[in-house]
């Protein structure tokens, strides 16, 4: 009995793959962020008296397995690399103000007047003398 249906399990197995193949079938970060919008959109729907964040939730997770499904794999590759790039600068620059609100009794950041780059220097040195890292220009400043 146990015998049977590991067949059939493997048979079906083989047909998935079959009807995989050549297909974009990657469930990447662009497809991970519209389901958990869609799932977010489908439950707050649940507290308001319309439904049109419901359709919205389901025509995200239509798009999602129209995504999943394409055959176009390299148009599907790159729109996940747009979305990447659009991501990282947002939450990097999130990242960024977090990290100096954690090191803020630790350093003093400002920025070189001609080239406008980020520096920091430790607090507590008084007066110091900083070359920019960038413009390599120097200039004096109270830390």
């Amino acid at each position: 009995m146990g015998q049977v249906w590991m067949e059939r399990l493997m048979r079906w197995n083989a047909k998935l793959q079959h009807f995989l193949k050549g297909r974009y079938a990657r469930m990447d970060q662009l497809n991970k962020t519209m389901l958990i919008g869609s799932i977010v959109l489908i439950i707050a729907n649940s507290f308001l008296p319309t439904s049109v964040l419901r359709w919205i939730g389901l025509a995200l997770i239509v798009f999602i397995y129209y995504r999943f499904l394409s055959k176009r794999i390299y148009v599907r590759a790159n729109e996940n690399t747009k979305y990447l790039k659009i991501h990282n600068r947002i939450f990097g620059k999130i990242k960024k103000i977090k990290l100096r609100f954690q090191q803020r009794k630790i350093y003093k950041y400002f920025t070189c007047p001609s080239c406008k780059q980020s520096l920091r220097a430790p607090k507590g040195k008084g007066q110091i003398k900083v070359t920019c890292s960038k413009c390599h220009q120097q200039f004096s400043k109270k830390v």
